[in-house]
Formats: C-alpha cells, sequence, structure tokens
C-alpha cells in the first residue's frame, strides 16, 4: 500500500476515534522518562479508539512500546516514511513509530460495553470465607485451613460452629459432585478418630448434580449453596479496605 494513502486512512480513523490495526516494515523510537529505539522490523500497529498506541512484535503478547489512553496522535508521510507520533504532555512523552512499508491497514468502529467477570478459583473462596465466615452460617468461626485429616488428605477449612460443634468445610468452585461427598466423609473419619468427636459436614459449592444429592442425605452432609462470583465480591471488597486503611 502506498504511504500517502495508508495516511490518510490513519488520520481518518483518528478523526472518527475507530481501531486501527497497521502491519509493516517500521522502526520504533521513544523520548520521556527514558529512550529507547527499536531497530527496523515487521510488526503490529494498534491505535485503539480511547488514544492508546501499541506496538507488538510478531511473537510474545506483551507490547514491546505503548501510550496509554489520551495520547495525541498525529500523521505525516516525510522523506519517503511514513511517521506517527504519539504524544502525551504530562509527563511529557512521545512515542514515534517510522513506518517504511504498510502491508496492510484496518480501520473499525467497534462497540464493546460488557462486565468483564473474573470470578474466584477454590483457593480464592476459601481465602472469602476466612475472611467473612458468615458466608458459611452465622457464628462459624475457622479455627484452620488445609488441616491434615490423617491419610485421606487435608480439609480446606477446619472450625466451629455458635454451639461449639466441630464443623469441616470441603470447597467446590463447581457442581458437587458424589465422589466429593465421599471424600469429605472419609476426612471427617479420620479426624473422628483423631479427636473422639464428630464434625459436622459442610459442603460449599455452587451446585450439586443430581446423582450426589441422595449421598448427602445418606452421609448427613450438609450443603451450603456458594458462587465463586459471591466470593470474587468478598476478596474484591476486602481489597479496597486494606487499600482505604493503608
Amino acid at each position: 500500500m502506498r504511504l500517502k494513502e495508508a495516511a490518510e486512512k490513519l488520520r481518518e480513523g483518528i478523526r472518527s476515534r475507530s481501531l486501527i490495526v497497521l502491519t509493516g516494515l517500521m522502526e520504533v523510537f521513544y523520548e520521556g522518562r527514558a529512550s529507547s529505539s527499536l531497530g527496523e522490523g515487521e510488526r503490529l500497529l494498534l491505535i485503539k479508539q480511547d488514544g492508546s498506541v501499541l506496538v507488538h512484535r510478531p511473537t510474545g503478547y506483551e507490547p514491546v512500546n505503548w501510550q496509554p489512553p489520551g495520547s495525541l496522535i498525529s500523521v505525516i508521510v516525510k522523506d519517503g516514511v511514513l511517521v506517527i507520533e504519539a504524544r502525551r504532555l504530562s509527563p511529557e512523552e512521545i512515542l514515534r513509530v517510522v513506518v517504511k512499508k504498510v502491508y496492510s491497514i484496518e480501520s473499525h468502529k467497534l462497540e464493546d460495553s460488557a462486565d468483564f467477570a473474573m470470578h474466584a478459583t477454590e483457593e480464592e473462596m476459601k481465602r472469602a470465607i476466612l475472611l467473612e465466615p458468615s458466608l458459611i452460617e452465622e457464628g462459624f468461626k475457622p479455627i484452620e485451613d488445609e488441616r491434615r485429616a490423617g491419610r485421606a488428605g487435608f480439609v480446606d477449612i477446619f472450625g466451629v460452629d455458635s454451639s461449639g460443634n466441630l464443623v469441616v468445610v470441603e470447597i467446590k468452585r463447581r457442581n458437587a459432585t458424589s465422589e466429593d461427598v465421599r471424600q469429605l466423609v472419609s476426612y471427617v473419619k479420620e479426624i473422628e478418630k483423631e479427636l473422639g468427636r464428630r464434625p459436622r459436614m459442610i459442603l460449599a459449592a455452587p451446585g450439586v448434580q443430581r446423582s450426589a444429592s441422595r449421598e448427602l442425605a445418606a452421609y448427613g452432609v450438609e450443603f451450603k449453596c456458594l458462587s465463586p462470583k459471591r466470593c470474587h465480591e468478598i476478596l474484591k471488597r476486602g481489597r479496597g479496605l486494606e487499600e482505604f486503611l493503608g
């Protein structure tokens, strides 16, 4: 593609606040808090709708150079090359991309208003319960996490309820299965041998598979509906409090 034609497409995309994707042969220079230069190579240039600019090499997921949203972007053709500058005023920084050949350029006006949802892992669900034990029930007090239960393994959370009864909590981030119920029962048998008291058994998960429902009743295992999303919200709130308190 001719450089003057590419320059016009770039200017139009920037004016219309479109996402611009350019591939070509380019050099990259940065001046600001430090200075850097990247020699000639075939790369991907992204100019996003918010004014952020990113330069990617053919491999790796991180940009090799970038400027944040709100950059002031200019495009000129000079001395046989296409020069794209992304400038910040505070702090003063300039990212200069010198394009010698343009292989392709596309411009799209995209819409994306969806919320990004990242839900908790089982380890994070455990942390949420330790942070807010009432997720299991009012009055529940965790004593230990990852407590050994003989040769059966380790229980997620070991604690006591408001009446002083021992409680073993097993956590699953997906619907609980019959195997999960039997695993919890095996933990409790080992703890009963050790302490001479049979703890309550609570299986915390988003749901229960139909095949496991009968085993819950047969073994006396209690089910607590607990979603990874709810745990994520608890952790997020906890992190916000930590930041507020310094």
